[in-house]
């Protein structure tokens, strides 16, 4: 007599650590097998300092500028390659790919590319474009060298996953320059302060906050969708 057949269990469920600029980033990326952390440069890599845990993956998340002219906001970015001043640092070759194929495969394109580093917002259109001559970047944002740098230290995979916000010819508004705190959270007294101050913004404002909004449901949409990190061979890698 034959004994029954062992019964079909589910993958685990990788272990994800999502690095994030803003809070509502973080918000948007925490849930079930996934820690958050947000914040400046400063407060990432004291946060990193402190996990409880190694995670699986490393995942840099959140909105990010784009550099490339083709992209308008909303559209989904994976990199594998971060490159800043005399720095390049990639995670494993194919990670990226095949994200990209899983975010296809669920209805979710995305462009695979570099994504530069910077250490503050990059306002201008013209400096955008400068940055993608120097870099060949795709995209930009703050925190993905941090977070990089976190994998590579620990031996960790690591990808990049973001959501356009500002597309290559659009300028932000200088007030973004002090509007974030470094906890990540949106600092209203200071919106309001400076729009008090200069009204010439609040065009440049209602415009980004346009295409934040479009970006943040983007990244939304992602995270809701089934099983996006099981099919990445991370036990592989």
């Amino acid at each position: 007599m034959t004994g029954a057949a062992a019964p079909m269990t589910a993958p685990a469920q990788p272990s994800l650590l999502f690095v994030c600029g803003l809070a509502r980033e973080a918000g948007i990326a925490a849930g079930e097998g996934a820690r958050a952390i947000c914040g400046d440069a400063p407060t990432l890599q004291a946060g990193l300092g402190a996990l409880p845990a190694r995670p699986d993956l490393v995942v840099s998340f959140g909105l990010c500028g784009g550099l490339d002219p083709a992209l308008r906001s909303g559209d989904l970015v994976v990199g594998t390659t971060v490159a800043a001043a005399g720095t390049t640092l990639a995670s494993q070759e194919g990670l990226g790919r095949v994200l990209v194929r899983r975010l296809a495969s669920l209805g979710q394109p995305a462009r695979l590319g570099v994504v530069a580093a910077v250490d503050a917002p990059v306002l201008t259109w013209r400096d955008k474009a400068r940055l993608r001559e120097a870099t060949g970047a795709i995209a930009v944002d703050m925190e993905s060298l941090v977070a990089a740098r976190f994998a590579a230290e620990c031996g960790l995979p690591f990808v990049v996953l973001r959501a356009v916000s500002d597309p290559a010819d659009r300028d932000l508004p200088p007030l973004v320059l002090k509007a974030v705190g470094a906890d990540g959270r949106l600092d209203l007294k200071v919106v309001a302060a400076a729009v008090a101050r200069s009204p010439a913004q609040i065009g440049g404002l209602v415009a980004a906050g346009l295409d934040s909004a479009a970006a943040f449901a983007a990244l939304g949409r992602v995270r809701r969708l089934p099983g996006l990190f099981l099919s990445l061979g991370l036990a592989d890698l």
